[in-house]
């Protein structure tokens, strides 16, 4: 699963890191995305409860300017959490929008709203995401 909030995206997500670790684990997943809105605040402390519960938890962060979300993008090792987290607290700092299009990260994976994507050409670690109803 993709796109996971926990109660620090404010409005979006409702549960605390660990009750959603528990949730996820009691429906049966073994992995999942958490990719909490324009913050990577319960990601440290989710990733040293998920070994706990049996759980591969792919670190992230969902880029949006107020409500419209830009892209969501994947960290695929340590280095790809800090480019996650040095981009984010550039934006936070300058207080500019966050971009349309991500940088050219080189240890991240980035998927694009379906809805929104423009026709840019995608990099090699650029995706589109399509929800069930698109």
């Amino acid at each position: 699963m993709i796109n996971c909030h926990t109660y620090y995206s404010l409005r979006y997500g409702t549960l605390k890191p660990k009750e959603q670790l528990v949730l996820m684990k009691e429906l049966g997943y073994d992995s999942f995305a958490l990719t909490d809105i324009n913050t990577s605040t319960s990601c440290l402390n989710s990733l040293r409860i998920a070994s706990r519960h049996d759980i591969n938890l792919v670190l992230g962060i969902d880029f949006r300017n107020g409500v419209k979300q830009q892209f969501v993008a994947l960290a695929q090792n340590n280095k790809g959490y800090q480019e996650l987290n040095e981009f984010l607290s550039e934006h936070l700092r300058s207080r500019e929008a966050i971009p349309f299009q991500a940088p050219a990260f080189d240890h991240c994976t980035v998927i694009y709203p379906y809805h929104t994507y423009r026709t840019q050409k995608l990099r090699d670690n650029e995706y589109i995401g399509i929800k069930p109803n698109e």
